[in-house]
């Protein structure tokens, strides 16, 4: 009984000294009962209605309307402030390119007016040359492959004809046509024609002095493609380099023959000109015809010999 008494009177005591920790959590838990129904009532407040969310919700969104678009007057804008009127789309587009010209497989005859004079076959073909003239202005030069006649590219060289690529045409030059000009030099002989006799074309001095007969040299360097068959006529190099051209298959009793040139021979000068590519041959080619003396060195089995010829 007296524990009882004392365990009474020490929860009165507890109460009493700590009560202010009770109001402080009934005031807690007031302000948050009322916190919670302000929030609700004033969610219920502002929520919309059912029946105008299932309306916004089934309602379709409207577009905005734009204000009409006025329409300018440009010639008359034009006529104001003194400006050009602009074309419509499509009228200042550049004029299509005209379709390329279709290459023909087959050549046809040229429409150049050129006759072939002769060529001179080569091994490689790329060295090989061709003599054409010009009918306009009467004109005779030596042509390579790779060369302009007339504005048309040779892109290859036959044995009776050029071929031209004459604005994207496939055409050829041949002898066919008419024969070849009269340009000074001895005649050459026609198929069925007895050929005219030469005397003293040829005389030899010594081992290495000649004599030619102008007609001689004039007529060997009008007829290329009769020369080119008395010989074949290849590049020579020595350790990767061009040194001159080789000779080899001479057939006995033509020109090179006469002049001491033997097989395999190189010819690496010509009157002091360097014989290591096409364009120096062409070079030398035009000389040949108004020269005196030509002045040849050859390189025979690893020596170098030097002839001369006299043209008279």
């Amino acid at each position: 009984m007296a524990c009882a008494l004392l365990f009474r009177s020490s929860v009165e005591l507890a109460l009493q000294r700590y009560s202010w920790v009770a109001t402080l959590l009934a005031a807690v838990l007031g302000a948050y009962l009322c916190a919670r129904i302000v929030n609700t009532v004033a969610a219920s407040a502002i929520a919309p209605k059912p029946a105008l969310l299932q309306q916004s919700v089934g309602a379709l969104p409207r577009t905005a309307q734009l204000p009409v678009r006025a329409e300018l007057d440009a010639e008359r804008l034009a006529k104001t402030f003194d400006l050009p009127v602009p074309k419509p789309p499509g009228e200042d587009a550049a004029p299509e390119a005209p379709a390329a010209k279709a290459w023909n497989p087959t050549p046809i005859r040229s429409s150049l007016h050129g006759a072939l004079v002769g060529t001179a076959l080569a091994n490689p073909t790329r060295y090989s040359l061709c003599q054409l003239t010009n009918s306009d202005i009467n004109e005779t030069l030596v042509y390579a492959i790779g060369d302009k006649f007339m504005g048309a590219r040779i892109y290859a060289i036959e044995k009776d004809r050029v071929l031209l690529d004459n604005e994207a045409r496939n055409e050829y030059i041949d002898n066919s046509a008419s024969a070849p000009p009269n340009l000074g030099f001895a005649p050459v002989p026609q198929p069925g024609q007895p050929a005219v006799a030469q005397s003293n074309d040829v005389r030899q001095l010594s081992e290495n002095q000649y004599v030619l007969a102008k007609a001689t040299v004039n007529g060997a360097l009008s007829d290329l493609s009769n020369l080119a068959t008395q010989a074949r006529i290849v590049p020579s190099f020595k350790n990767g380099v061009a040194n001159g051209f080789k000779l080899f298959s001479i057939v006995p009793d033509s020109l090179y023959s006469k002049i001491g040139i033997q097989n395999g021979d190189v010819i690496r000068r010509i009157n002091g000109y360097e014989m290591n590519s096409p364009d120096k041959a062409l070079e030398i080619y035009q000389k040949l015809r108004d020269a005196n003396r030509i002045e040849v060195e050859i390189e025979r089995r690893g020596d170098t010999i030097r002839k001369s010829y006299s043209i008279e």
